[in-house]
């Protein structure tokens, strides 16, 4: 399902984007450095998933973790009261995980290669 990791890819860098395009980078420094490391490593693995051949099935146990920090940033780092940002992290973290989930376990088994080390 190539579909599901570009879907990735482009919510990652979204969520990259997110701090500049909405000007929420001003407000938070916090929320900003949060945005752009997790944006770069969401779309980093998702880039990985759509362009690997042969990808690790903790790919995407490891994008399931990265969309429950998104969902869960804004409350622990003490940045939710910055509406758009919290808004982005909370969505892209939904769907970064929603997708990481049914790759792992609704998606046919030849859609992922499972590599064992």
């Amino acid at each position: 399902m190539k579909w599901s990791a570009w879907i990735t890819v482009l919510v990652g860098v979204c969520l990259l984007a997110a701090p500049f395009a909405t000007g929420y980078n001003t407000l938070s420094n916090v929320a900003t450095a949060e945005a752009v490391v997790l944006g770069v490593l969401i779309a980093g693995l998702g880039l990985w998933t759509a362009l690997g051949t042969e990808v690790p099935a903790y790919v995407d146990y490891l994008l399931v973790v990265c969309g429950a920090w998104s969902i869960i940033a804004p409350f622990a780092l003490a940045y939710g009261n910055t509406g758009m940002a919290r808004n982005s992290d909370v969505i892209v973290g939904i769907v970064v995980a929603a997708v990481a989930v049914y790759r792992t376990f609704v998606a046919s088994p030849g859609a992922h290669q499972k590599v064992t080390a």
